[in-house]
Protein backbone atom coordinates (compact mmCIF):
# COMPACT_ATOMS: atom_id res chain seq x y z
CA UNK A 1 0.00 0.00 0.00
CA UNK A 2 0.88 3.32 -0.94
CA UNK A 3 0.41 6.28 1.59
CA UNK A 4 0.20 9.69 0.90
CA UNK A 5 3.40 12.02 2.40
CA UNK A 6 2.44 14.39 4.89
CA UNK A 7 2.40 17.76 3.31
CA UNK A 8 5.49 19.96 4.84
CA UNK A 9 5.41 23.30 6.29
CA UNK A 10 7.00 25.34 3.68
CA UNK A 11 4.27 23.88 1.19
CA UNK A 12 1.05 24.33 3.84
CA UNK A 13 2.71 28.04 4.66
CA UNK A 14 2.66 28.67 0.93
CA UNK A 15 -0.58 26.81 0.17
CA UNK A 16 -2.70 29.15 2.40
CA UNK A 17 -1.05 31.91 1.59
CA UNK A 18 -2.31 31.51 -2.03
CA UNK A 19 -5.48 29.90 -1.18
CA UNK A 20 -6.76 32.81 1.35
CA UNK A 21 -4.85 35.19 -1.05
CA UNK A 22 -2.98 36.51 1.36
CA UNK A 23 -0.34 39.20 0.88
CA UNK A 24 2.95 38.45 1.34
CA UNK A 25 6.36 39.97 2.12
CA UNK A 26 9.26 37.81 0.52
CA UNK A 27 13.25 39.15 1.60
CA UNK A 28 15.49 37.66 -0.74
CA UNK A 29 19.02 37.11 0.25
CA UNK A 30 20.04 40.27 -1.38
CA UNK A 31 17.86 42.56 0.58
CA UNK A 32 15.32 42.98 -1.62
CA UNK A 33 11.91 43.31 -0.12
CA UNK A 34 8.77 42.06 -2.60
CA UNK A 35 5.51 42.34 -1.68
CA UNK A 36 2.23 40.56 -3.57
CA UNK A 37 0.05 37.28 -3.28
CA UNK A 38 1.34 33.70 -4.20
CA UNK A 39 -0.25 32.59 -7.93
CA UNK A 40 1.85 29.27 -7.83
CA UNK A 41 4.82 27.22 -6.48
CA UNK A 42 6.79 24.36 -6.62
CA UNK A 43 9.77 22.62 -5.54
CA UNK A 44 12.37 25.09 -6.58
CA UNK A 45 10.26 28.30 -7.35
CA UNK A 46 7.18 30.82 -6.50
CA UNK A 47 5.39 32.94 -9.30
CA UNK A 48 4.27 36.39 -6.77
CA UNK A 49 1.56 38.72 -8.44
CA UNK A 50 2.16 42.36 -7.36
CA UNK A 51 0.65 45.23 -9.19
CA UNK A 52 -0.85 42.99 -12.28
CA UNK A 53 2.28 41.48 -12.72
CA UNK A 54 3.58 38.28 -11.92
CA UNK A 55 6.94 37.37 -10.97
CA UNK A 56 9.06 34.15 -11.15
CA UNK A 57 11.40 33.91 -7.85
CA UNK A 58 13.56 31.35 -7.16
CA UNK A 59 13.35 29.51 -3.97
CA UNK A 60 17.20 29.57 -3.28
CA UNK A 61 17.06 33.31 -3.42
CA UNK A 62 14.52 33.48 -0.80
CA UNK A 63 15.63 34.24 3.01
CA UNK A 64 12.28 34.89 4.39
CA UNK A 65 8.44 35.01 3.92
CA UNK A 66 6.63 37.20 6.30
CA UNK A 67 2.46 36.48 6.06
CA UNK A 68 0.17 39.68 5.90
CA UNK A 69 -3.76 39.95 6.72
CA UNK A 70 -6.05 38.33 4.20
CA UNK A 71 -6.68 40.05 0.76
CA UNK A 72 -10.35 40.74 1.51
CA UNK A 73 -9.06 43.81 4.00
CA UNK A 74 -8.76 46.87 2.66
CA UNK A 75 -4.89 47.85 2.38
CA UNK A 76 -3.22 50.63 4.68
CA UNK A 77 -1.99 53.60 3.03
CA UNK A 78 2.18 53.68 3.47
CA UNK A 79 1.66 55.84 6.55
CA UNK A 80 3.30 55.09 9.61
CA UNK A 81 1.27 52.28 11.07
CA UNK A 82 -1.22 53.20 13.51
CA UNK A 83 -0.15 50.67 16.17
CA UNK A 84 2.80 48.76 16.99
CA UNK A 85 1.12 45.52 16.25
CA UNK A 86 0.69 46.24 12.39
CA UNK A 87 4.70 47.40 12.15
CA UNK A 88 6.30 44.72 9.63
CA UNK A 89 9.80 43.01 11.32
CA UNK A 90 12.40 43.10 8.75
CA UNK A 91 14.67 40.27 8.96
CA UNK A 92 17.85 40.96 11.10
CA UNK A 93 20.99 42.94 10.19
CA UNK A 94 19.10 44.95 8.27
CA UNK A 95 16.05 47.82 8.68
CA UNK A 96 13.17 48.33 7.11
Amino acid sequence: METKPAQNIQDSFLNTARKEKISITIYLLSGVKLTGRIRSFDKYSVVLESNNQEQLIFKHAISTVVMGKAAHHEPRPAAAPSSIHETTIAPSGTEG
